[in-house]
């Protein structure tokens, strides 16, 4: 049977680098992987910075998989079971309640042979548990997982780091810290670490209050056709309204011509350096924004009088 890792972590905390990390070590190993990604709008965007060395790439675009996407999931399972692949990868979005999925797949086993089943919560150490009123989906994502891998702690102090580790060991003591290579090898090589969680909850899918939260997030895309300088793109995400919790542009810019370049902000972070990504015919170039509530018309308000100079009536 081929392992399987979900890769859950609140939007921002930096799973698809955590992703391509353990695709590389993978490939280091000598083995490959399969890859679903579940995003809100435009989950090609993603699926294009990841290595090519990856068995096979499939996008889902959804905003819950359980609820809006599990047969679509369950048919891409089966066919990664199938392929030439020694692991199945599958990134939820950072919204994402893992628990029904976990469910699911418990429930459909024989159908599904993954094992072990493995979730890996990515803990962003400057934000976690300052989610508001979302810090207990951000709370779930840690429940139920397996692994965790600490992001973003480069600023904090060897006090803060103490403090954040004893913080997620009261929330899951049983969940074990590491990392891209560490996931690798015990994935594809030792098969070491906890085993497979059974999740069911009375024999049905859990959605209560908490799931309720992952349902109030949407996503909204804006088109951006044209050719950008860097110092717009990131006025632009510096002026998204605080309700935008994640934001991604795709887009071509004027001071680096040749390739499209992948813009990313979470709320409270400075705009990630651009990363270059060379083809991806499909994904128009664009403005994808995540969080509860948006308003589209007030996010293309921006797009129009940031990067084409036309004003906010």
């Amino acid at each position: 049977m081929k392992p399987l890792l979900f890769l859950t972590g609140f939007l921002g905390a930096g799973k698809t680098t955590l992703l391509r990390g353990i695709l590389t070590e993978s490939q280091k190993l000598g083995r490959s992987c399969d890859v679903i990604l579940n995003d809100f709008e435009n989950a090609e965007i993603d699926a294009a910075t990841l290595p090519s060395y990856a068995a096979s790439i499939a996008p889902i675009a959804a905003s819950c998989a359980c609820c809006d996407s599990l047969e679509n999931l369950v048919q891409l399972a089966l066919a990664a079971q199938a392929s030439r692949g020694d692991a199945l990868l599958v990134e939820l979005n950072g919204t994402a309640d893992p628990l029904p999925l976990l469910e699911s797949f418990t429930l459909l086993e024989e159908k599904l042979p993954f094992f072990p089943r493995w979730q890996v919560a990515v803990i962003h150490a400057r934000n976690w548990g300052r989610r508001g009123d979302f810090a207990a989906l951000e709370r779930r994502q840690l429940e139920t997982a397996t692994h965790w891998v600490l992001t973003h702690a480069e600023s904090l102090t060897a006090r803060e780091l103490r403090v954040l580790s004893k913080g997620v060991a009261s929330v899951n003591p049983h969940a074990k810290r590491s990392h891209a290579h560490g996931l690798a090898a015990d994935l594809l090589i030792g098969r070491g670490g906890p085993e497979a969680v059974s999740f069911l909850a009375g024999g049905r899918h859990r959605h209560d209050h908490v799931h309720a939260l992952s349902h109030r997030f949407t996503g909204c895309q804006v088109p951006l056709p044209g050719h950008y300088r860097s110092e717009e793109v990131i006025a632009l995400f510096h002026a998204l309204p605080p309700v935008v919790v994640r934001a991604k542009a795709l887009v071509r810019l004027r001071d680096r011509p040749g390739s499209r370049w992948l813009f990313g902000r979470s709320i409270d972070d400075p705009v990630d350096d651009p990363y270059e990504v060379d083809g991806l015919a499909k994904a128009p170039s664009s403005l994808v924004c995540i969080g509860p509530g948006l308003d589209p018309e007030v996010i293309r308000g921006l797009v129009a009088e940031i990067l084409h100079g036309v004003s906010l009536p």
